[in-house]
């Protein structure tokens, strides 16, 4: 019996301030929703599921990486 895969997309909200790029912006947030969840805070957030069919190994699920 073939296991169900399912791709799950969890969108988490965070607002960083006092930073020059977007890079640094993605680490803010990062950094920010790290101390969120490790200090048990409530952390805004949406998630979206569904069933992957057909999936390809050698093909990466998301074509953007930050």
């Amino acid at each position: 019996m073939e296991t169900t895969q399912w791709l799950v997309t969890l969108t988490f909200r965070v607002t960083v301030g006092g930073v020059r790029s977007k890079d640094d912006s993605v680490a803010a947030g990062l950094q920010q929703l790290k101390e969120g969840l490790c200090s048990g805070k409530d952390v805004p957030m949406e998630a979206s599921v569904r069933r992957i069919t057909n999936i390809v190994e050698e093909e990466p699920i998301f074509g953007v990486r930050w």
